[in-house]
């Protein structure tokens, strides 16, 4: 029992190591980290200020990536902890502890950068960029609800996400 414990943890580790490494979607940026040349057009980036930003996404990579390979780490060791038949509550809560700890330096590095991102734009980059849907990424405002599509699943509606109609100013998105 405890081998196959110890083999379980072990495949989540590597698996949420991957995912942690893939990085998430973004839409200003590529998959490969390159700020989306769509993006540069709309905003009228000079070639100066695309390195600035290149430069700034790839330190803040750097930064963050084994951030995620840890915090993927103290997940799957959470997980663990919780399908041990005897519970340890401190252990629980000194993961959990660092789990959060892990979560806000991420974000404070992810906000830092944006931070950084924005004072490289002249004022009416900003603009253009405010009116693309920078800075409406919260949560709330994602998938996650059904919405007025045909037939069964995720359809058009409020709860689009990032592809809804409210960011149809974002030339990424345009038609």
């Amino acid at each position: 029992m405890k081998k196959l414990s110890v083999i379980a943890a072990l495949m989540m580790l590597l698996a949420f190591t991957t995912l942690a490494l893939a990085g998430s979607g973004n839409r200003f940026f590529d998959g490969k980290g390159h700020l989306d040349p769509a993006v540069i057009d709309a905003l009228a980036l000079t070639t100066e200020q695309s390195e600035k930003v290149q430069a700034l996404h790839e330190t803040a990579r750097k930064q963050i990536i084994p951030l995620k390979a840890q915090f993927a780490t103290k997940r799957a060791e959470m997980k663990l902890l919780w399908t041990q038949t005897t519970l340890d509550a401190d252990k629980i809560k000194a993961t959990q502890k660092e789990l959060q700890a892990l979560g806000t330096q991420m974000r404070d590095l992810r906000t830092d950068m944006r931070i950084a991102f924005r004072k490289l734009l002249t004022p009416e980059q900003t603009e253009k960029l405010l009116a693309m849907g920078f800075g409406k990424h919260d949560r709330s405002k994602r998938g996650g609800d059904y919405g007025k599509g045909k037939g069964g699943g995720y359809g058009k509606g409020k709860s689009r996400g990032n592809c809804g109609y409210q960011y149809n100013d974002c030339p990424r998105y345009r038609q």
